[in-house]
């Protein structure tokens, strides 16, 4: 044997390449045994999901049975006295059918482009958009997730598979997924692509409570399917992935930009050329749709309850149920629910009828317009006009102008002047290129709801006939500035809940400015010095409002006010000007409605609501609200303090007239900066009601009256055949004897002495918020009628006028009169300065020290040389105020 080192070397190369060898061997043993596992389990699986798909398949019906025609239940509407109000159907009022050779080829191109590109070429099912949707969606990691589902398969889940708006899990979805494109294959071996994409488009969710292209073309362009242009198809073709956000009514440039991806796609599949591309790119279509009170010849006009009732139900079928918003509308319109609404069919009566009555606005009745115009210009191309376009002309020339006239007959001849005017030669009016809609002005809203429950009985959303359905609903869906009615729930709520204060609590109401700089006024100009928060609110002060908020804190305020169901707020609201109604959005008239109700429930707030159940077809409760749950917002002696100052607004504040004959009432006024907004609100035992008025384009109003004369007239009809009935006090109420000055307890002899009659009334308090310390803004002074000054310790008797003055107030105020300054609080008589002066100031005998009632603080100074202990004081405290004083500095005997 060779043990040589060469031969050890090749014996033991020799041995490693085995071992190298057999370590390959086993992997690549192992790894094909892994991949033969994994392609059982995968031949397992195929052959068990095709097992499992057969059973499904053969769980289908025979085509033949297979109805693919638009069909549904309609919805029926029910008032809370269970009588019918409405029927909400899927065919007939929302859908007019139109055959395919109505519809005009760009359209039915326009949406195979966008939903199904290759509809003509596929047998059902699209097995190239299946591999890119889902490698689309492995490599965004789910992302970006895409359909897949043909037209066919569209028009199978939405006229055969109607329960799959109930799926609830991926199971369901799945299993109805593989039984659609099973049919689908079906289908079209018995039916030809135009039936298909016939019924189709009768059947698709188009937005504004239309379903299918004619109810479509009819409610955005008001002429038939059959005359839309190229731009117009991609339009409506552009709403059908999401109704709601390429709605070309509320989010036009989302649905411009989704029109131009449309168009593009026709382009690429050669539908239409550049020139035609180009053309319908440029026209701006979306001055020409109607927006305001459109006319719909095939959908029948609904109540504003039960737009908004319906706005409501699909919200919540989206949140609670978890369905997309085209599935709500499915189920809606089509899916034959019953709705128990809250809406009391009296009531409701009532509010429409006065808010339609031209007698509660004095005869002070307009008309405004919604216009549209396309005009044709000599060479060929489109021009669009509407109503603000024209606003935009003449304000250019006069910023006042405004689109309201007194009659229909005057905005005819406006109309006609300005046509003359931006018209050029060569010109014309494009076929069914105008079209004019006339509103009343001012307009006004209601909304009504019983405050124990939270529903809401009645609400109106504008004035004049009612002729569409999804009009503008200026009790829900706009929002306008609440003026002083937002004191209450910006300042006054917070203030008594959780700020400190009381009703009695005072304010400085004097000549004063925001933290910025800009000047405070009160409405009426006058500044009334020291005011409580009582007199504040029924005199509607601006200035003790702002300074209360303020001495809170704006973010209490703010916290409040969202609590109080104020949805719209912003950070930016968070300011002095909140408590004013200041807001960036404003609000609802509903959600103001919402916030006085919380205080007439004694501090409860109820979400308003516009159903109890709603039922399915079968009967089952898919949706309930008969367990509104409250949520304390205020403490209940809060609520019924807010609420018996209100009742003083009534009988002797800013809404004076508008109490009821047979009711305790509670309300507050508001108005907003050259009486653009007027607004009411207030409750009784029974029901809260606010009204808005105003114009639609928030021109200047001359007279406002209106929303208090529209909220009396409701409620005074509402509760005539109703028991009288008290807001009920809580145990937590107490009373006390206070000074109007101070807020604090009453000194007798100094507070009942003021020169303008006693200041000493009875105010309810919580009862852990009871002033516990006496006056400090009276001071009774003996003053020498020799010299008009404070009495020292050689005034005789006879000379010594006892005087009650107001110290710590600006004289700016109606308080100025009755100041006595710091300078003179510190100057004692200047005759009597011996033990020898007599009142003429002479010498004489004797002598008396002044004399000084009632509690002097902050500021004290003292005059040694009459040897009296003299002091003045100022407070933050006040009110609204009135003329000013004459800042003399010398106290006067006499008011």
């Amino acid at each position: 044997m060779n043990y040589g080192k060469k031969s050890a070397q090749k014996q033991s190369a020799k041995l490693s390449s085995k071992r190298a060898k057999n370590k390959k061997r086993f992997g690549i043993t192992f790894i094909k045994t892994i991949l033969v596992c994994i392609l059982c389990i995968i031949a397992v699986g195929l052959v068990a999901g095709g097992l499992y798909a057969v059973k499904l398949i053969k769980e289908c019906p025979d085509i033949s049975e297979v109805n693919i025609s638009p069909n549904g239940f309609s919805t029926t509407v029910l008032d809370s006295a269970g009588n019918e109000i409405e029927t909400l159907a899927a065919s007939g009022s929302n859908r007019t059918y139109v055959t395919i050779d109505e519809i005009p080829k760009d359209l039915q191109h326009a949406f195979v482009a966008i939903e199904d590109e290759r509809f003509y070429k596929h047998n059902g099912i699209d097995l190239r958009g299946i591999i890119r949707a889902g490698f689309t969606g492995i490599i965004s990691g789910g992302e970006k997730m895409q359909g897949a589902s043909t037209i066919t398969q569209q028009l199978l889940k939405n006229n055969y598979f109607t329960t799959w708006t109930k799926e609830a899990t991926l199971l369901d979805s799945v299993n109805r997924k593989i039984q659609e494109q099973y049919l689908a294959v079906q289908l079209e071996k018995v039916e030809d692509k135009d039936t298909i994409l016939e019924n189709y488009l009768n059947t698709i969710n188009l937005g504004q409570n239309t379903l299918g292209v004619e109810a479509a073309s009819e409610r955005y362009f008001n002429k038939s399917v059959s005359e839309l242009t190229l731009s117009e198809d991609a339009a409506i073709a552009a709403i059908t992935q999401n109704p709601s956000k390429y709605n070309p009514i509320t989010n036009p440039k989302d649905n411009a930009s989704r029109r131009k991806k449309v168009l593009k796609k026709m382009l690429d599949l050669g539908y239409i050329n550049q020139s035609e591309y180009d053309e319908a790119l440029e026209d701006n279509l979306y001055d020409r749709i109607q927006i305001v009170n459109a006319q719909n010849e095939s959908s029948a006009s609904t109540s504003y309850f039960v737009d908004a009732l319906t706005d409501e139900v699909v919200n919540d079928l989206v949140d609670q149920k978890g369905y997309t918003e085209a599935q709500a509308y499915q189920m809606l319109y089509s899916g034959g629910l019953t709705i128990n609404s809250t809406q009391d069919s009296n009531i409701q009566t009532i509010c429409e009828e006065e808010v339609n009555n031209n007698a509660n606005y004095s005869d002070h009745v307009l008309y405004s317009f919604s216009y549209r115009l396309t005009v044709t210009k000599k060479d060929g191309t489109y021009q669009n006009y509407s109503e603000q376009t024209m606003l935009t002309y003449y304000q250019a020339q006069n910023p006042n102008y405004d689109i309201n006239f007194s009659s229909q007959e005057e905005c005819d001849q406006a109309i006609e002047q300005y046509k003359s005017e931006i018209m050029e030669e060569g010109d014309t009016i494009a076929e069914g290129g105008e079209t004019i809609t006339y509103t009343l002005q001012p307009q006004a809203a209601i909304s009504v709801i019983d405050q124990a429950t939270g529903h809401v009985v009645a609400l109106v959303g504008g004035r004049g006939n009612k002729t569409a359905s999804k009009t503008l609903n200026r009790a829900t869906n706009i929002t306008r500035q609440p003026g002083s009615c937002f004191k209450i729930i910006g300042c006054y709520a917070a203030a008594l809940d959780a700020g400190g204060l009381t009703l009695a609590s005072v304010q400085d109401d004097a000549p004063t400015s925001y933290a910025n700089g800009t000047p405070l006024h009160n409405y009426d100009n006058r500044y009334r010095g020291f005011t409580t928060i009582r007199d504040a609110i029924i005199s509607s002060m601006n200035v003790v409002t702002v300074k209360n908020l303020t001495q809170i804190g704006t973010g209490l305020g703010f916290e409040y006010a969202e609590a109080l169901g104020i949805s719209t707020l912003e950070p930016g609201d968070n300011n002095q000007t909140l408590c004013l109604g200041g807001l960036t959005h404003g609000v609802t008239d509903l959600e103001l409605t919402a916030s006085y109700a919380t205080i007439a429930n004694g501090g409860d707030y109820n979400k308003p609501v516009f159903y109890t159940q709603v039922l399915d077809h079968n009967g089952n409760v898919i949706l309930d609200n008969t367990q509104n749950t409250s949520k304390e917002v205020l403490k209940d002696t809060t609520a019924w303090l807010l609420t018996n100052a209100m009742q003083d607004v009534i009988t002797s504040g800013t809404g004076s007239g508008a109490g009821l004959s047979n009711m305790p009432t509670a309300a507050k006024t508001g108005t907003t900066t050259k009486n653009r907004d007027t607004v009411f609100a207030g409750y009784t035992p029974y029901y809260t009601a606010a009204v808005w008025g105003g114009y639609d384009d928030n021109t200047e109003q001359t007279y406002t009256a209106y929303a208090k004369l529209i909220w009396h007239s409701v409620m005074q009809r509402i509760h005539e055949n109703l028991p009288r009935k008290e807001f009920t006090q809580p145990s937590g109420i107490v009373t006390a004897q206070v000074c109007k000055k101070s807020g604090k307890l009453a000194i007798e002899g100094v507070c009942d002495a003021d020169p303008r009659g006693s200041m000493v009334y009875t105010e309810y308090f919580d009862k852990d918020s009871v002033p516990k310390e006496t006056c400090d803004h009276h001071v009774k002074l003996d003053i020498c009628s020799a010299s008009g000054q404070i009495a020292g310790e050689y005034c005789p008797a006879e000379n010594r006028v006892p005087t009650v003055f107001i110290i710590g107030g600006t004289a700016e105020t109606e308080d100025g009169p009755y100041l006595i300054t710091e300078e003179a609080l510190n100057t004692v008589c200047s005759v009597h300065t011996s033990s020898g002066s007599t009142s003429d100031g002479s010498t004489s005998d004797g002598s008396v020290k002044p004399t000084v009632e009632g509690t002097i603080t902050d500021n004290k100074s003292q005059t040694d040389t009459s040897g009296g202990d003299n002091s003045s004081g100022s407070s933050s405290g006040g009110s609204s105020g009135g003329s000013a004083g004459d800042g003399s500095t010398t106290p006067s005997t006499t008011p």
